[in-house]
């Protein structure tokens, strides 16, 4: 069900970025194909990504891995297309920033959290270490989550 979620949100966002690059007269209007480029490599990878994996006994990737990557597809292949102009790199950074706000906000949640529980003062913290903490966060989760997702996939295929 989350999936879902994280695609319409993704989908959505590349709508407004296409809207707001339209409109804005300072940048370079990127060509339709290129979003609707992006929306067409978006909206199969969850179905692709579970065949990849099982057919070929891959380790799990996280979901927003996979789409900040077939973005950077997109990107790339815009750069090598002779027949479409390249859209400017703000059309792309401003995607994948959206993909990337959901870890952040979960690591700044989990960090409030723990701060909470363990009754932690971190007012004289410098704004920068909290930051330097919550990029940690973020990776030591990462992989957390990734070796769970590993145990669930040899569940799956155990009790198959």
């Amino acid at each position: 069900m989350a999936k879902n979620n994280i695609f319409d949100v993704i989908l959505k966002t590349i709508g407004d970025v296409q809207r707001q690059n339209k409109a804005n007269p300072n940048e370079q209007t990127a060509d339709p194909s290129v979003f609707d480029l992006l929306k067409k490599k978006l909206k199969d990878l969850d179905k692709k990504s579970k065949q990849k994996r099982v057919e070929k006994g891959r380790s799990p990737h996280s979901i927003l891995d996979l789409i900040k990557k077939e973005i950077e597809g997109v990107r790339k292949e815009n750069r090598k297309d002779p027949k479409v102009q390249t859209a400017p790199k703000s059309v792309f950074d401003h995607i994948i920033k959206k993909v990337e706000e959901r870890p952040q906000r979960q690591a700044s949640a989990g960090l409030r959290k723990i701060v909470e529980d363990y009754n932690i003062d971190v007012r004289r913290l410098p704004r920068e270490v909290i930051s330097q903490v919550q990029q940690q966060y973020v990776v030591d989760r990462q992989r957390f989550d990734k070796q769970y997702a590993k145990a669930l996939i040899d569940l799956t295929k155990k009790y198959r």
